[in-house]
């Protein structure tokens, strides 16, 4: 049977997480969502008036505040992203039982052998999808269906916002065909530009062109855009796949040269990412630390722990000692700091517990799960790491 994939893309997500949290910016039109307009990080999501403007996510905050003064910029919270994102999940389930999501603010759908149920077309599905989010979560989504993965996030993309759109099998090239080469999955904005200086911009010029002659163009990625401007796209979804990775990084809003106030930055983040590994019931084996210097020349180191963790201690003594490391580097060149991150790689369901665990990290995991009680309760700042705490009275200092 021919799959069939329904696309769901929430909304402008982030602004609209936090106009339900702030009330104050529900009547804000030009917002923009990501740090405070004097901060150096990117911009996460922007509202619709300020994308008219030319705003996107992954702008830096600067360049938005250069093409929109007027805006209002806001930091977010990833808890409430996290949150929202659960919350519509648990709805998409009562429609499919094969729910993936792609990201806090996407999912696929899997409606494959529901021809009996929905013979002519499952646009009255995704209208009901859509007005059910909207009804039990306040967040609006557009609604993308199409015969593989491409095919319908393609579609949500053309429906946005609110909108819902169909590609039946067999309509695939007629689609396509109307769409810029950088709507495509894989073709950047540094690979369009390159293909638009050989007159490459529209799906339909390659379409009508031999794939030999196409080649000759553009080399071994011929082949592969071919098919993707037939119309052909993956079709399986793995609802069980784990994420990459887990990650935290911050742009700081000066340079930073105080080796122990980035070491207190980073285990702040190393909180975050640890809650998070225990609240999806993931473990990580490897740990990576990631430092940008002032002139931008960026720096990763990586440990392989010896047992896969979601422990805060286990994961910062092996992020501060690659930070002390890289840190060296950052002395010798003289140079400051502007960005600092960590990220859990090489991931793994939770194992049943150890019968044979050493007794000292039997007590800090008892003591990280009385932790995380308090915090589900009263929020993340309710029970805070000393280290943690001394980085935000000096961030309060005047």
């Amino acid at each position: 049977m021919p799959a069939r994939i329904l696309h769901v893309d929430l909304d402008a997500f982030f602004v609209e997480v936090c106009r339900r949290h702030h009330p104050e910016l529900r009547t804000i039109e030009l917002l923009v969502v990501g740090g405070r307009r004097d901060q150096r990080g990117v911009v996460q999501s922007a509202s619709y008036g300020a994308r008219n403007l030319g705003i996107h996510a992954g702008m830096p905050i600067a360049e938005a505040v250069r093409l929109c003064p007027q805006a209002t910029f806001f930091q977010g919270s990833f808890v409430h992203y996290r949150d929202a994102s659960h919350a519509v999940r648990d709805l998409l389930q009562n429609f499919s039982p094969t729910v993936v999501m792609a990201s806090l603010d996407e999912a696929y759908l899997d409606f494959a052998g529901t021809e009996r149920l929905y013979p002519v077309s499952l646009l009255p599905t995704a209208e009901q999808l859509r007005n059910t989010v909207q009804q039990e979560t306040g967040l609006d989504c557009s609604v993308g269906i199409g015969p593989n993965r491409m095919i319908a996030k393609l579609a949500s993309d053309y429906a946005k916002p609110r909108g819902l759109m169909e590609v039946r099998a067999g309509w695939e090239e007629g689609f396509l065909a109307g769409l810029p080469l950088r709507a495509l999955p894989g073709v950047g904005p540094k690979t369009s530009e390159r293909w638009a200086e050989l007159g490459l911009v529209e799906v339909y010029q390659i379409q009508k062109m031999d794939e030999r002659e196409l080649e000759r163009l553009i080399g071994p990625d011929a082949r592969p855009l071919k098919l993707r401007a037939q119309g052909q796209g993956g079709t399986v979804l793995r609802p069980h796949r784990l994420p990459k990775s887990v990650s935290r990084e911050t742009t700081l809003s000066r340079d930073v040269r105080d080796p122990a106030e980035l070491e207190r930055i980073l285990a702040l983040l190393t909180a975050r990412v640890a809650g998070q590994l225990r609240d999806e019931q993931i473990l990580a084996r490897t740990v990576t630390m990631k430092l940008r210097h002032d002139d931008f020349h960026t720096v990763t180191r990586r440990q392989t722990l010896q047992t896969a963790t979601d422990l805060d201690a286990e994961l910062y003594l092996a992020a501060r000692a690659l930070f002390r490391g890289a840190f060296e580097q950052v002395r010798k060149r003289d140079r400051g700091v502007r960005l600092i991150g960590i990220a859990a790689t090489n991931l793994a369901t939770t194992a049943e517990p150890d019968l044979f665990e050493a007794p000292e990290r039997g007590r800090l995991r008892r003591l990280t799960e009385a932790v995380d009680k308090v915090r589900g309760k009263f929020g993340f700042d309710s029970m805070t790491a000393a280290t943690i705490l001394q980085l935000r009275q000096r961030r309060r200092k005047p």
